[in-house]
């Protein structure tokens, strides 16, 4: 990269921290573009780019591992921190035969537990000895965020031994009362299976998965839950329901029955979340909460899972809670508009 490219390359990142912006989006043909408070928005005085400047961009922020990587399969994602001890994930990828970066900022601290936002029935989670919980939502809920809370909590709260397996490894952790093991798919295990497999043969007390997409790994997942550890899981879905159908309905069908009968006996809790604007432009979570009784359990059981969203509409003296209703509240609240709503909301209608 040459001393007129680094320096507009100094320039976009300087105005990712003036504009407090949380990603960055370089694509060939357009200017630089920023998520703004939830908002996509170009950056301003800035000009097109060039395929030229995006691969020496690329070739700046991958180390030679993930370079290479990108060459042979056209799509790499990882995480690096930077000189400034900025921490980043970065995605670079292959469109119409040109790369493309984004980077999203991985914030420097970990919130403490009781201060993301979520209910204090979704916190007890972290009280569990063992079972399943997953945490879910769109891309750019922040659920890995609250994930990395959770680790850090029983970072500072228990003596444990915690191993995540993650792709890309986002959050570091510094060992206080726990032992954390992190690894990263593809770099410390040739992938997520392999590494829940060996979670079986370790003194292993909580594990947290990441990049949990395939049935081998559902099974596994539900498997450690089910001997005893706790398990966390993210994963980029949008509603409860279409997640617990994903697990059994992915899996081979002479399995799905008892998938369901440990799923059922597995599962400890589900974070549905979203991230909103405020009428005061800061973002906030929006949760939904499943915390499973027994009429969840054999729902679960019996593969109706459609269902699950009637329980939880109808048990919030449980402490449960739907989207919409959370939503709801925070109209009522005075937080968010109903504009701001509809946009999140599983039933906009609702909203207009």
């Amino acid at each position: 990269m040459d001393t007129a490219e680094q320096l507009i390359l100094q320039k976009i990142l300087s105005a990712m921290d003036t504009y407090q912006a949380s990603d960055l989006h370089l694509s060939v043909g357009n200017p630089p573009m920023m998520r703004v408070r939830g908002r996509l928005v170009a950056m301003p005085d800035q000009q097109l780019l060039t395929p030229a400047f995006i691969e020496n961009v690329a070739l700046l922020w991958l180390d030679a591992y993930y370079a290479e990587l990108l060459k042979q399969r056209k799509d790499v994602v990882c995480a690096r921190t930077f000189e400034n001890k900025r921490r980043f994930k970065i995605a670079a990828y292959y469109q119409q035969n040109h790369v493309t970066v984004t980077l999203s900022l991985i914030p420097v601290s970990v919130p403490p537990l009781q201060n993301t936002g979520l209910p204090p029935l979704a916190q007890r989670l972290a009280l569990l000895d063992r079972g399943l919980v997953i945490i879910m939502g769109p891309f750019g809920s922040h659920m890995q965020l609250t994930a990395a809370s959770f680790i850090e909590y029983f970072n500072q709260t228990t003596q444990r031994h915690i191993v995540t397996i993650e792709k890309p490894v986002e959050y570091l952790f510094q060992d206080n009362q726990c032992v954390i093991e992190q690894r990263e798919v593809g770099v410390d295990v040739p992938s997520t299976e392999a590494a829940l497999e060996s979670a079986f043969h370790e003194d292993v007390d909580i594990v947290l998965a990441t990049s949990v997409i395939t049935p081998a790994a559902w099974k596994s997942v539900i498997a450690l839950a089910n001997t005893g550890k706790l398990v966390f899981v993210s994963v980029h879905a949008n509603t409860i329901v279409s997640v617990l159908q994903s697990i059994v309905h992915d899996a081979d069908p002479a399995e799905q029955t008892q998938l369901r009968m440990e799923l059922a006996t597995a599962l400890g809790g589900v974070i549905n979340q979203r991230i909103v604007t405020t009428i005061t432009s800061e973002l906030m979570p929006v949760v939904e909460l499943l915390i499973p009784n027994d009429a969840v359990r054999t729902i679960i059981q019996s593969g109706d899972f459609m269902q699950v969203q009637n329980i939880i509409s109808t048990s919030r003296e449980e402490g449960m809670r739907s989207l919409d209703f959370s939503l709801r509240m925070a109209i009522d609240g005075g937080r968010i508009t109903r504009q701001e709503a509809a946009r999140h909301a599983e039933n906009p209608r609702l909203f207009m």
